[in-house]
């Protein structure tokens, strides 16, 4: 189908989040990593505190601090003072110098700035990258792909690999998407495991933000996929990407090593679940674990018990390109009407979906969804909801009216079956608020 944008002068109640933060994000799933953003005090502020409230974890960030002065005569002269203290002071393992619309417009040249600074201090036993993440471009999905694409650029080069390596075939890479949350991410890698095969998720976000109490304070990033394990990584015999926008780095991959890779565009619902196990259980030949059979008819079940919740049901979803493709699927095998799919920004995996897909605001999601039962958006979708009658669903980033949302899971049979519930749940609970309220009125 098409992708259309509704033509008005202003964006209200913005859906799109930039590209610095899915920066920031893909580095969170690194060990005693450190994000520097360079540009403003604002560039890394901004980030910071949604991270901080959607996650309730504290978040590793740095910045360049750039001012008006900085920028017109020397910006990289601050982001070699703040490269400086960074390592003299937390020695990270990576560092990711994340590029931002302030230095892309000023045409500040840090790459070339970052590879001198790497040779004429000899920088050796760590991983230092550089990424441009202009606002003006893509969204909080892109920002992650790119960034994990230039993480795994770094990581060829340093280990010095080109086509030739010690495969083990009995290894996978998972790249996860940006919209998989910390419990996604741990289901993944048990899926896969238990298949029989060593699982490393690049980023891992699953063992960094998934809610943990360490003693003591550290600057840097806590959890998160180790540096030897991301070199270790580039010898796994296949790549799996979760979100047609890991394809990209999974392609560079491909292109550099040979490593054969697998898409899975969705990772929700009955078919998509279907489609990953029956894969597993091909490459691997073990038969599919018990308890997975088990979550399938536990599924099933769930989909039948929740169909009265559903039938008649209208729905409008605003969410990032890779996770409205993922709902969209889910909500077609619930038997739900789709009055509206709105995204942040136009991908070839929201181009190729066989339905309307408006690239938008929450606004537009308001105006397009007028009359749908139910509203599936991060919590600045709220108060829209309220507006139009609609439940809702609270999904995607941020999420701050939710305890525990970062570990909601709805990949394999066991996440598709709690967002059932949870819809539903919602759904009863709308309905049941309807009948009050008419019996009141009389």
């Amino acid at each position: 189908m098409t992708v259309k944008r509704r033509s008005k002068p202003v964006s209200v109640n913005p859906l799109k989040i930039g590209q610095s933060l899915g920066g920031i994000l893909a580095m969170q799933g690194c060990y005693r990593a450190m994000p520097i953003v360079h540009g403003s005090q604002g560039c890394s502020a901004f980030p910071k505190a949604l991270l901080t409230r959607h996650f309730r974890e504290p978040i590793a960030v740095q910045t360049s601090a750039l001012q008006e002065m900085d920028v017109i005569f020397d910006a990289n002269r601050n982001l070699e003072e703040a490269i400086n203290a960074v390592l003299s002071k937390h020695r990270p393992d990576i560092i990711g110098i994340i590029g931002t619309e302030l230095t892309d417009v000023a045409g500040v040249d840090y790459q070339s700035m970052l590879k001198s600074y790497k040779r004429e201090r000899n920088m050796r036993g760590g991983l230092a990258f550089s990424v441009t993440l202009p606002d003006f471009r893509g969204s909080l999905e892109s920002g992650f792909s790119v960034t994990v694409e230039a993480m795994i650029d770094e990581l060829i080069q340093q280990a010095g690999l080109r086509g030739q390596r010690n495969v083990n075939s009995r290894q996978i890479t998972l790249l996860p998407g940006s919209y998989l949350t910390p419990g996604d991410v741990m289901e993944l890698k048990e899926i896969v495991s238990s298949f029989g095969f060593e699982v490393i998720a690049l980023p891992d976000i699953s063992t960094s933000l998934s809610g943990h109490l360490l003693t003591g304070f550290s600057p840097l990033t806590r959890g998160g996929v180790p540096l030897d394990s991301m070199l270790q990584s580039l010898q796994s015999g296949l790549t799996i990407a979760f979100g047609s926008s890991m394809e990209r780095p999974a392609r560079r991959l491909h292109n550099a090593l040979g490593t054969p890779y697998k898409v899975f565009q969705s990772t929700m619902g009955l078919k998509a679940s279907d489609e990953l196990f029956h894969f597993l259980h091909q490459i691997s030949g073990v038969p599919v674990p018990i308890r997975y059979c088990w979550q399938r008819e536990n599924l099933l079940d769930c989909m039948l018990d929740a169909h009265f919740q559903f039938a008649g049901m209208s729905a409008v979803a605003a969410l990032e390109p890779d996770h409205i493709c993922s709902v969209s699927s889910w909500l077609e095998e619930l038997g739900v009407e789709q009055k509206a799919l709105v995204t942040s920004c136009e991908t070839t995996a929201v181009a190729e979906m066989e339905r309307d897909v408006w690239v938008g605001d929450l606004d537009d999601a308001e105006v397009l969804g007028s009359g749908a039962d139910l509203l599936i958006s991060s919590s600045h979708g709220m108060a829209g909801a309220e507006r139009i009658g609609a439940a809702h669903l609270p999904a995607g980033f941020p999420i701050w009216n939710e305890l525990g949302s970062y570990m909601n899971v709805s990949v394999g049979y066991r996440g598709a079956m709690e967002w059932t519930n949870k819809a539903g749940n919602q759904l009863m609970r709308r309905e049941a608020e309807h009948r009050e309220s008419s019996i009141r009125h009389r």
